[in-house]
């Protein structure tokens, strides 16, 4: 029943700093043909909205994703991101400002370019020692690389040192993006190489779900959520496998704010067609233990 149990948004951004209506983000048009596209994400919101909107949603904590998406329809075949120093330091200073204004309330990941290898190594260091981070997040088909070539190792070694989570995109992207990229597959290679890493798939996986339901029967260290998608379209086996006893710790409900609201995600989430046990773990008891709040 709604509200018996507060949730735990497994993947949650930050929506840009408020403007005026006059002022509003245009969407990119390759965006706005997937999402309809939030108040928050073309206005705008500050910290306290966010939180208000997690408040009134019955979120009780949320795991942070401080990513540059960069330009979503640039060439096919171009590799990495190229996101300077400063633009860097800036988004670890506001994922960082969120987590001090609200204590408790969140922890964080900081998204890499692995294309630059040891300086990725070095950011993902800095953004934890100096800023609060506890986790990393890489987006393969914004980087041009799959995420089993040799560029995103020593990132993968890092977080081991370092007791790290690492989300990864798996499925076809929103954005004009090749999605050969995220073949969950691709991840085969990275699990066995790296037993003691826990990665997390996010947006699902769509249209492998198949594939990503092997992998996370395969691998105790890997887990999926469902961010991005509205709970009442995730596919009918997800739902099928987290009500097993193989599946019912491996699924974590999720927003993917601003591009969906957490009204809608939670009212959603709680008619999920999970048994109660199972419901729970999506919800909440999932999220808690794999990023350790």
């Amino acid at each position: 029943m709604a509200g018996e149990y507060k949730l735990v948004d497994a993947m949650t951004g930050m929506a840009p700093p408020p403007r005026p209506p006059a002022q509003a983000r245009k969407l990119d048009p390759n965006i706005a043909r997937w999402f309809k596209g939030s108040k928050e994400m073309t206005q705008g919101a500050t910290f306290e909205e966010m939180v208000a909107a997690m408040d009134a949603g019955g979120v009780e904590f949320a795991h942070l994703t401080a990513a540059v998406m960069g330009r979503v329809s640039s060439p096919t075949y171009g590799v990495g991101q190229d996101i300077p120093d400063q633009l860097f330091e800036a988004l670890c200073r506001r994922g960082s400002e969120l987590m001090t204004r609200f204590p408790g309330r969140f922890k964080g990941c900081i998204g890499l370019d692995p294309t630059r290898v040891m300086t990725a190594v070095r950011r993902l260091e800095k953004a934890v020692r100096e800023y609060g981070y506890s986790g990393a997040y890489i987006m393969p088909s914004m980087i041009g690389l799959p995420p089993n070539h040799a560029s995103y190792f020593p990132i993968y070694a890092k977080c081991v040192e370092l007791g790290l989570p690492i989300k990864i995109n798996v499925g076809v992207p929103g954005p004009m993006r090749p999605a050969s990229m995220q073949s969950p597959m691709l991840l085969d290679e990275v699990l066995l190489a790296f037993p003691e890493l826990t990665v997390v798939g996010v947006h699902l996986g769509h249209p492998w779900q198949r594939e990503v339901i092997a992998l996370l029967q395969k691998y105790p260290n890997f887990y999926l959520v469902t961010s991005a998608w509205s709970p009442k379209y995730v596919p009918q086996e997800l739902w099928d496998f987290a009500n097993t006893s193989r599946g019912i710790r491996k699924l974590m409900w999720a927003t993917d704010y601003p591009l969906l609201t957490v009204e809608r995600c939670a009212r959603e989430g709680w008619q999920v067609p999970l048994k109660d046990e199972a419901k729970r773990r999506y919800l909440r008891d999932n999220a808690l233990e794999v990023f350790k709040f």
